[in-house]
């Protein structure tokens, strides 16, 4: 897999600000067709939501935050899957929900990494472990897969997030946790299979447990019980609530931006812009339409404007 770098905005206020990678090539409006790869010059976008309410259709992405608060209603509970399975034989998911803490709720098994038989997680844990890495993304400090084990396991003990271990059947990514934080959106879908009954042992199940299931649905089971699911995705193009991101690579235009160009002064904490009409930047000034200029995760943006932009990690989690 093509080596990846990934931008993670870090405040609200940035989209349509015009801050432009423009000192990256290949550039868009000077590429040659059959000789330059992908362009890598565009701009600065929306940073990942505040965490908030989101209202769904269903599976359907409607309006709020697409980075939802994990709430009672996402819960996993008790359910079945087939008429074959002649009783409840799965606990999922009741209610959409998309963003960091979903992901986490969705692919990482609580306590996993410390013994067998873990339960689905509780959705505070999943909001506490969303809020976790999202101060670590803005205090700029590593992502990587140590770093991610060792904050999830601060909410958690002994929780992985990739199912290295022995016992663990966590199925997430470092990679997938940074394109998250850089915005793009992860949805968890209803009738997501999350593990085993509570009649059982509610033991968390890994992926390809949670596919066999799917797998054994009929169509005739898909009317009567609904299309269950194996995990949730990244939202594809064309879909309510899909954000486009440039997919970036360390060039060497990359690098020397990174270190001494138009990303380098970016990631400056004493970065400064003009105020966004579109954001309030003092508590007097939020209207109904224009909201508080937030910092990712918690916090607000300065009554200056003067806060850092972005950060940059590499594929890996290592900071850039």
């Amino acid at each position: 897999m093509a080596d990846r770098v990934f931008i993670i905005p870090q405040r609200s206020d940035l989209a349509g600000a015009g801050l432009s990678l423009g000192d990256l090539h290949p550039n868009a409006g000077q590429k040659n067709g059959v000789y330059d790869g992908t362009p890598q010059n565009n701009y600065v976008q929306e940073m990942l939501d505040q965490t908030g309410a989101t209202v769904v259709a269903g599976l359907v992405y409607v309006s709020g935050s697409l980075n939802t608060t994990m709430a009672g209603a996402h819960n996993d509970v008790d359910d079945q899957t087939s008429a074959a399975a002649g009783a409840v034989n799965v606990s999922a998911t009741q209610a959409t929900a998309f963003g960091l803490a979903a992901y986490f709720f969705d692919r990482v098994d609580p306590g996993g990494a410390g013994g067998a038989g873990t339960n689905p997680m509780t959705v505070t844990n999943a909001n506490a472990m969303s809020a976790g890495i999202s101060a670590i993304a803005l205090a700029g400090g590593a992502l990587t897969l140590a770093a991610i084990n060792t904050a999830l396991s601060v909410v958690v003990a002994n929780t992985d997030l990739d199912g290295t271990a022995a016992t663990s059947d966590s199925f997430g990514t470092v990679r997938e946790v940074l394109r998250i934080l850089s915005g793009e959106t992860y949805r968890l879908p209803a009738l997501t299979i999350l593990g085993a009954p509570s009649t059982t042992t509610s033991d968390f199940l890994g992926r390809a447990a949670r596919q066999a299931i799917v797998d054994a649905q009929l169509a005739s089971d898909v009317v009567t019980y609904g299309q269950f699911y194996a995990a949730g995705d990244f939202l594809a193009a064309g879909t309510a609530g899909y954000r486009a991101r440039p997919t970036l690579v360390p060039t060497g235009a990359f690098n020397i931006s990174n270190t001494a160009g138009v990303i380098a002064g970016y990631k400056l904490a004493t970065f400064a812009m003009l105020h966004n009409n579109d954001y309030a930047y003092a508590a007097a000034d939020v209207l109904a339409w224009r909201p508080r200029a937030f910092l990712l995760g918690t916090g607000n943006v300065p009554a200056t404007g003067i806060a850092r932009a972005i950060r940059a990690y590499n594929q890996d989690g290592t900071a850039l």
